[in-house]
């Protein structure tokens, strides 16, 4: 009975699992520096200093503004950069 429940165990975590990571959204991101304003979210109102650019797929007609997101590098840039990431994830948002 024990590995019974051990396989259940795992089956039903696959599950769970499974959503986040069909969750996922690709697209292209950039960044900008001072000044930041005006934005497409909030006009002249000061969002601080961790603005970024998206692309149309995350974009989604402004309903990307105030979402937060953890955006990770998974290739070169559009300049041809051959490796910019460091490996690491950046919250944003």
């Amino acid at each position: 009975m024990g590995l019974v429940m051990q396989v259940l165990f795992v089956v039903v975590a696959m599950v769970v699992c499974l959503p986040l990571a069909a969750y996922a959204e690709h697209g292209t991101a950039t960044f900008y520096t001072p000044p930041y304003v005006p934005s497409a979210c909030n006009g002249y109102k000061n969002d601080g200093v961790m603005i970024a650019a998206a692309s149309n797929a995350i974009w989604d007609n402004k309903g990307a503004c105030g979402r937060r997101y953890r955006v990770k590098c998974t290739g070169a840039t559009n300049q041809g950069v051959p490796k910019p990431c460091k490996g690491n994830s950046v919250r944003c948002g």
